[in-house]
Formats: structure tokens, C-alpha cells, sequence
């Protein structure tokens, strides 16, 4: 019975810390978690966000700031339908940031969220989006 008790609370500990570990492995997976929420809770996609750096979560006012931002642009530029990887950029292996098209039945928003790994995970340093990027654009021949 003690056998069985110490395989199973081992097998959810393992569980457990694999998916925490999994879950922020790389700024990809944070993103395509963010995204997963964005279209059906944008509040709760932005919250997520912020909650991998400890720094920031606590800074309520930013992420309410940030909710209000996404909440104003919904009203004037409509459905959201989908979002493409614009680009990535890294500085070394610690610092990335990623450019996302966002596309709205109106017009798209460039969104741009900077990671950052201190240590062995991956933190959300920065994000803002604008709707202003065509200085951004590049001549395809």
C-alpha cells in the first residue's frame, strides 16, 4: 500500500513539473498558449501573459492598461480573425522578440512581445501593440 501511495504521488509530481516546464520550454509555447486564449478571452490571454514575470503581474495597473488597449481596438477595428508571425529577433540566446500581425475585419495591428530568460525560463519583458507599421513593410521583388 505505501509502495503504491509513493508511484502514484510520484507519477503526478512528474506530471506536474513536466507540464509546468513544458508550458513556458520556449517563447513559442507561451505564444501559442497566448494566442489559444486570445480568441475566446482576450482579458484572460493577457493575464496569462503577464503572469510568467513576476515583475510585471504585479504591476495591475500595465496589465489593465493593456486589457483597456486590446478592449478599444476590438470596438473599432471588429472580429479578430487570426494573427501571423511577422518576424523574430534574437539577441543572443536569453532576449527574443516576436512580431505578430494581428488581423481584424477592419485592419491588422502589429503586436510585438519581447521574452526574456533570465535563467531556464522564459518571462514576458515587454508587449505593444500599434496599428501604424507600414515603415515596417519590405519590398518583395
Amino acid at each position: 500500500m505505501k509502495k503504491t501511495i509513493i508511484i502514484i504521488v510520484s507519477i503526478i509530481a512528474i506530471l506536474v513539473t513536466g507540464n509546468t516546464a513544458k508550458a513556458q520550454n520556449t517563447p513559442e509555447d507561451i505564444m501559442a498558449k497566448f494566442f489559444s486564449m486570445f480568441n475566446d478571452d482576450v482579458n484572460s490571454a493577457i493575464d496569462y501573459l503577464f503572469s510568467t514575470n513576476d515583475w510585471l503581474e504585479s504591476n495591475k495597473e500595465g496589465t489593465t492598461a493593456m486589457k483597456e488597449k486590446f478592449e478599444a481596438s476590438r470596438k473599432l477595428l471588429g472580429n479578430f480573425n487570426g494573427y501571423e508571425l511577422a518576424g523574430k529577433y534574437y539577441l543572443g540566446e536569453s532576449y527574443a522578440k516576436y512580431v505578430y500581425v494581428l488581423k481584424y475585419d477592419r485592419q491588422p495591428v502589429e503586436l510585438v512581445v519581447t521574452m526574456y530568460r533570465p535563467d531556464k525560463v522564459w518571462k514576458l519583458q515587454n508587449m505593444n501593440f500599434h496599428s501604424d507599421f507600414e515603415k515596417d513593410m519590405v519590398k518583395v521583388e
